[in-house]
């Protein structure tokens, strides 16, 4: 009821502002069952860019930098 009025804002302004998309309800874990909602495309927007103004998302960032560990073959 809260985030409505907030989404319908953006009809015609961001593609498929109303599809679904999954969202992380603790940015500092995983995709999990428990971790994880459904959510419109525009709060997943709203969400993220307030988690990056914040500062929260930048574990992600120094994590993303560093080299995968590659598959030991046996």
């Amino acid at each position: 009821q809260k985030w409505r009025p907030f989404c319908l804002g953006f009809q015609g302004v961001v593609e498929d502002f109303n599809y679904g998309t999954l969202l992380r309800l603790d940015c500092h874990q995983g995709y999990t069952e428990e971790n994880t909602i459904f959510a419109t495309r525009i709060q997943f927007f709203a969400i993220e860019i307030a988690r990056n103004r914040e500062g929260w998302n930048s574990g992600v960032f120094s994590r993303a930098g560093q080299p995968v560990a590659e598959e030991v073959s046996s």
